[in-house]
């Protein structure tokens, strides 16, 4: 994932630019978080890492690859356990940072300034934010076109002039254009590794099952391939989800042969996972993971998430007696195999483990609480009415006691959760509400915009038809805009009111005269300025449209300029693809201007941009003038063009994901665009 920043660092207009700027690239992918923000001195050994800021040097073919956070040993750092919290079960005790149910006690504590950390609500949304996007435009894809008669759910009444034609990729340009010069790409090893790895995953994303022994091949032993063509062949089974017992075979083979570099083997316990492969087989080959023979945490991390994946119900069992033990065999799990292993349980979101899931959340360590308090929002909608109001109280009397910043924020989106899942019981809506907006209006800083993201998924609508009470839409963008029409505050926390509007989704002609306002001001700081933006495709308002065709032609800001071309993408919009292809053929752009009109365009998802990428992707038509790293983010654009929605299955692991227990190999696929 390292490779390309060796371009960054030589090219002067980068290095001027904050160590934010610069994107890690691999496997088709991207760091998800804010990137390189997060101070030295506020990062936990157990958290994920940034995107490095020099160069890193690529690995060799067959040889493994040792790159971890926090350390060099070739795995993930097992980090010291925190010591057990005993958790009182009635909740009592002070209230920690925020109401929560109750009065504050004592004066309110605020996030620092201006400084980002992992408790930061962009993590969440940014690990995330796939399944909403995708629920949307897939909504939108079916009612047609924005028109007079179109939808009022996401429309408004009025509904909309006709929305722009975008153009998407046909199986005839796909198949007879785009497949045959990524299959030339992956087959010329003197192409770089990180455009022949994101070749691989763009060629995944054209969801063709005769590809599969092409990709296999690539990693077979004896292919002498990088390792990053490796691991992209084996994320890119997964992806093109073709079940068959070949596949099954090849990963469980690989899985097992401890002599292939661990990464690419961690990358074939999630593709089980992804598969959703539940044979005794892949099951038993998971569980060997957990025995206590491997060298690193990687490989028993992506075990643990594989079977949570798979959410085969007959597993509970398993999962309860190695949580019980403290272990499974001899080996003996820590705070981060336990939080994988309650992950797991809230994966397969059945109501037998949930009294093992309150007593994580009651005892356990921190990481294992944070898992807990997600898996709430995934085990209690399976329950039955009754069981869900009273694990809805148990929850929020946990997070009064809660003094963990991220756990407490996770435990907010669970509620937001449960209120706002489609078969709610109207008790537990209820109690969401009322909970989700007390802390919104006196929470602290930092747990506020957890509440805002909580309270949009409350009211989000997840079908075409609208069934969240009206009167509790209308508080909640009440509260929201009213938030953020004051701009107090650190700008940055006021970007989850902007997404938490956009995810309620109701055209207001108010909400969006607000958030036009700040995408146009160009002082306004850019992470809300971007924000607005994806608010704005959210919302679905075309009146929004030159505001951000203006803002993807601004090139100061990488980020903003991708934010921008992901509203311009939900509205369907295709009008700003002819104007950024143009600045492909610019001589004068810059490799980050390039970059950035590569990421946007890919966003839009507008096939009449493929011709323009593809010549720069293509050797025989590059002639040098591209370097590698723009070339390796045409090829992340070229597979978000033409990725076909019923294969896009890299969201389930990021969804809900407690990235606060990373491993290197868990962290790599989640930056996967």
């Amino acid at each position: 994932m390292k490779r390309l920043l060796l371009v960054l660092a030589a090219t002067s207009v980068l290095l001027a630019l904050s160590s934010r700027e610069a994107p890690v690239l691999a496997h088709g992918g991207q760091y998800r978080g804010p990137a390189g923000e997060v101070p030295p001195n506020s990062r936990d050994p157990r958290d994920p890492q940034p995107p490095p800021e020099g160069p890193a040097t690529p690995t060799p073919p067959g040889g493994d690859d040792t790159g971890t956070p926090g350390g060099g040993d070739g795995g993930a750092v097992t980090p010291n356990p925190d010591p057990p919290k005993p958790r009182s079960p009635d909740g009592s005790g002070p209230i920690r940072d925020g109401p929560l149910g109750g009065e504050r006690t004592g004066t309110p504590r605020a996030a620092p300034h201006k400084v980002m950390s992992f408790d930061n609500w962009l993590f969440w949304w940014n690990h995330n934010k796939d399944e909403f996007i995708l629920r949307r435009t897939a909504l939108r894809a079916r009612e047609g076109s924005i028109s007079a008669r179109g939808s009022a759910h996401f429309y408004g009444a009025a509904g909309g002039r006709n929305r722009a034609d975008r153009h998407p990729a046909s199986e005839k340009v796909i198949f007879e254009r785009v497949v045959p010069a990524l299959g030339r790409l992956i087959a010329n090893r003197d192409v770089h590794p990180d455009i022949r790895g994101g070749a691989v995953i763009a060629l995944a994303r054209c969801g063709r099952p005769e590809d599969v022994p092409a990709i296999l091949a690539l990693a077979r032993p004896g292919a002498g391939e990088d390792n990053l063509v490796l691991e992209s062949a084996i994320l890119a089974l997964a992806m093109m989800q073709v079940k068959t017992p070949e596949v099954r075979d090849f990963l469980v083979t690989f899985l097992d042969d401890m002599d292939r570099p661990f990464r690419a083997r961690a990358f074939a316990a999630l593709a089980i996972g992804l598969l959703r492969d539940d044979s005794p087989a892949a099951f038993a080959a998971l569980a060997r993971r957990l025995d206590g023979r491997e060298a690193t945490m990687d490989l028993p991390v992506c075990a643990l998430t594989a079977i949570g994946l798979v959410g085969d119900e007959a597993r509970v069992p398993d999962l309860l007696r190695w949580l019980d033990a403290g272990g499974c065999g001899t080996a003996k799990f820590g705070d981060l195999e336990r939080a994988h292993l309650i992950a797991a349980l809230g994966r397969i979101g059945s109501p037998k483990a949930m009294k093992a899931v309150e007593m994580a959340l009651l005892r356990g360590d921190t990481m294992t609480r944070r898992s807990a308090v997600i898996a709430f929002g995934q085990i209690l909608p399976q329950a039955e009415p009754a069981a869900q109001l009273a694990g809805v109280n148990r929850l929020v009397a946990a997070l009064r006691d809660e003094d963990d910043t991220t756990a407490r924020g996770f435990g907010l989106i669970s509620l937001g959760r449960l209120g706002g899942a489609e078969n709610a019981p109207e008790a537990v809506r209820k109690a969401a509400e009322t909970v989700l907006l007390r802390e919104f209006r006196g929470g602290s800083e930092a747990t506020k915009p957890f509440a805002a993201l909580a309270l949009g998924i409350l009211a989000f609508e997840w079908g075409a038809e609208p069934v969240k009470p009206a009167e509790m839409k209308y508080a909640v963008v009440e509260a929201l805009r009213g938030d953020l029409a004051a701009l107090r505050g650190d700008k940055v926390v006021l970007g989850a009111d902007a997404i938490a509007l956009g995810l309620v989704g109701e055209r207001n002609a108010e909400t969006v005269k607000l958030l036009v306002r700040i995408l146009d001001d160009r002082g306004m700081e850019k992470k809300l300025r971007g924000s607005a933006a994806v608010a704005l495709g959210l919302i679905g308002d075309l009146a929004a449209r030159d505001s951000i065709l203006r803002v993807l032609e601004e090139r100061e800001d990488r980020n903003l300029r991708v934010d921008a071309a992901v509203g311009a993408g939900l509205l369907g919009d295709a009008s700003a693809v002819e104007r950024l292809v143009a600045i492909l053929d610019e001589p004068k752009s810059t490799q980050f201007v390039l970059g950035s009109v590569a990421l946007a365009l890919g966003q839009i998802g507008d096939a009449r941009a493929l011709d323009g990428l593809m010549a720069v992707v293509e050797p025989d038509r590059v002639d040098g003038r591209y370097p590698d790293l723009t070339r390796a983010l045409a090829v992340v654009a070229v597979g978000q063009i033409v990725d076909r929605a019923e294969v896009r299955v890299l969201y389930r692991l990021s969804k809900d994901v407690n990235y606060r227990a990373s491993v290197n190999a868990l962290e790599e696929v989640l930056s996967i665009l």
